[in-house]
């Protein structure tokens, strides 16, 4: 048998499917590709010729696979082509503590799992960098029914998350201003030498009002949002707008 036979399973797949081929596998715990049993060669068969980032984790060692549409998330520097065939740990160092206990739950047969926006520093362009992920992790069962495989079908949403942190970031600035804005027209309003208000609306709701118009309407400092009708009711239901 051909090896284009035998390794018909990993034809196609890009840049990823040709490293995968040319990889030395005889050098890790999973053995040469004709040896690997029919549930990673299918698995892997899907990841290759998928258009949407998957990575896959294999055996007890956690052999790492990905595809072409997952090689982005790595950088233009950093773990490509490093992880491929490598244990998950080794290549996930940064990130380990937070994602094993995950990998592992699906390892030990308890519910896929799904995060959205998740924050998870990685190492990439020579560098520890913020990246968001949105992800599920899935079991890949073997033909002894044993979970030998956890796919992670995922999707980088950094750029989502810049966005909308810089829509955060200047709602709480735009807020500020308002609030220093209405702090200074507070400050005006309490320390002018005069009887002063401010009002709102067509009804005229009472936003501030310093102590010397308190005074002169003689009604108790508990005027705040009330319409100046009930403050001074004596002026009967007299139209201020015409």
């Amino acid at each position: 048998m051909t090896n284009q036979v035998t390794y018909s399973f990993l034809q196609g797949g890009g840049e990823m499917g040709e490293f995968i081929r040319k990889f030395d596998w005889s050098r890790t715990s999973l053995g040469t590709p004709d040896t690997w049993p029919q549930s990673l060669r299918t698995t892997l068969s899907i990841v290759l010729t998928s258009k949407f980032p998957m990575f896959l984790y294999w055996s007890d060692d956690l052999i790492c696979f990905y595809n072409d549409a997952f090689r982005p998330s790595f950088g233009i520097s950093g773990k490509h082509p490093y992880a491929l065939g490598r244990k998950g740990p080794e290549v996930w160092e940064e990130i380990w503590p937070t994602i094993s206990p995950m990998i592992e739950s699906i390892r030990n047969g308890e519910s896929s799992i799904w995060k959205e926006d998740l924050l998870l520093p990685i190492y990439r362009n020579n560098q520890i960098e913020e990246v968001y992920w949105t992800f599920s992790y899935s079991p890949v069962q073997a033909e002894n029914g044993k979970i030998e495989g956890v796919l992670a079908v995922c999707s980088e949403t950094t750029e989502k998350r810049k966005v909308i942190n810089q829509e955060v970031t200047e709602s709480v600035q735009v807020r500020k201003k308002v609030d220093e804005s209405e702090q200074q027209l507070r400050s005006i309003v309490d320390n002018a030498p005069f009887p002063i208000a401010v009002y709102i609306g067509r009804e005229m709701r009472i936003q501030l009002a310093n102590q010397n118009i308190i005074d002169v309407w003689g009604k108790g400092p508990d005027v705040m949002g009330k319409l100046y009708s009930e403050i001074l009711p004596e002026l009967g239901r007299q139209e201020i707008f015409q």
